[in-house]
């Protein structure tokens, strides 16, 4: 606590010291303010969670219903400059809005590739429609039985295939 002119306490180990929080035997270590700010430069870095027991998550999050957003942003210049990867279960992605997936240079490709003969799957039973809108589509199948189909339900269900404009 400081007594006077809401000062600053700094805490700054000697030359190139490292500076610990707590010790492995510590139960929490609670960081709580207004704002906070972890900068690191010139050195990997990471916030890991070590789980051993079920239930033991990590989350970021978030709170308070205002416009508010959650950014994790890179300037890396990888192909990895982002990574999301569950090296041992699934992934869910929900959106409680519209959810946008776009590359922003250089007419970068967007490829979405099932492991192995995983299906990839566009839509479910209770959509309403699934859009391809694009300047050119191609549809390619090898090996084994492909087909287009509609299982119409009503009197207006009709499956067009056309070709329009100048040929």
């Amino acid at each position: 606590t400081t007594s006077a002119g809401n000062t600053n306490i700094t805490i700054d180990p000697n030359g190139s010291g490292t500076l610990a929080l707590g010790s492995a035997d510590n139960t929490a270590a609670t960081v709580d303010a207004i704002a906070f700010s972890i900068d690191a430069t010139g050195g990997a870095s990471n916030i890991s969670l070590a789980a051993d027991g079920a239930a033991d998550d990590l989350t970021v999050a978030v709170t308070g219903s205002q416009d508010a957003s959650l950014v994790l942003s890179s300037a890396g210049t990888g192909a990895d400059a982002v990574q999301l990867t569950a090296s041992a279960g699934g992934m869910d992605v929900t959106s409680a809005g519209a959810m946008d997936i776009t590359t922003s240079a250089g007419n970068t490709n967007i490829t979405i590739d099932p492991n192995g003969s995983g299906t990839l799957a566009l839509g479910s039973a209770d959509n309403t429609a699934a859009t391809v809108d694009a300047i050119a589509f191609s549809i390619d199948a090898t090996g084994g039985a492909s087909n287009i189909s509609l299982a119409a339900d009503g009197a207006a269900d009709d499956l067009t295939v056309a070709v329009t404009g100048s040929v």
